[in-house]
């Protein structure tokens, strides 16, 4: 795909491209260790490498290997955290979607809104059939947000990860293009959580 992401539009919250303006904030975000405590990677240690992140970003973007979006308010275009697809295999049709949010938006429905815009992208513009996820075991937020999108737990990787001395578990999930469509894509299943379960 040589052509740039397109933005992606939600009630709250849109998706697009990460631009080198948006270095300083993601910086600021990274830079709280409770905001990277369940990612398999440490936050970066200057904003150099945060930079050198949205460099890498587009060049993998152009090699069709990551499709990398900001998490942007809908009325400010601020930076509220990073969604992503990885390990995209079009013969497969499968990739894994990663997600951090800014702690002030934890318990907000960000993380929420992000993924069921990024499984409409990937089931629809890209025709993909799986979506996985391998998210840090005590991960509760994390977790419940993907299951109420339909995605299932399918089983936990023993010490897939290292960080902060010791090897952690991850809780792998996926959602299927199948179950995706069955409930109507995203729009249809936040409009349909009950009062007060679009938190997460």
């Amino acid at each position: 795909m040589d052509h740039r992401l397109p933005v992606l539009m939600g009630r709250r919250l849109l998706l697009r491209e990460p631009t080198q303006a948006d270095g300083e904030l993601l910086f600021v975000y990274t830079s709280d260790p409770t905001v990277t405590r369940f990612l398999s990677f440490d936050g970066p240690r200057s904003m150099t490498e945060t930079l050198e992140f949205i460099g890498r970003c587009e060049e993998f973007r152009r090699q069709d290997r990551e499709y990398v979006f900001v998490i942007a308010d809908r009325a400010t275009d601020q930076p509220r955290g990073v969604i992503g697809l990885r390990h995209l295999d079009r013969d497969t049709r499968t990739a894994e979607v990663g997600t951090w949010v800014r702690r002030q938006d934890w318990g907000k429905g960000v993380n929420l809104e992000a993924k069921a815009l990024l499984l409409d992208f990937a089931f629809g513009n890209l025709t993909l059939h799986r979506i996985e996820a391998r998210i840090a075991a005590d991960n509760k937020r994390s977790r419940r947000a993907f299951e109420r999108l339909g995605a299932k737990h399918e089983g936990t990787l023993r010490e897939a990860f290292y960080k902060d001395g010791g090897f952690r578990d991850q809780a792998m999930y996926a959602i299927l293009a199948t179950d995706w469509q069955s409930r109507g894509g995203g729009a249809a299943i936040l409009n349909a959580l009950p009062p007060g379960e679009f938190d997460g």
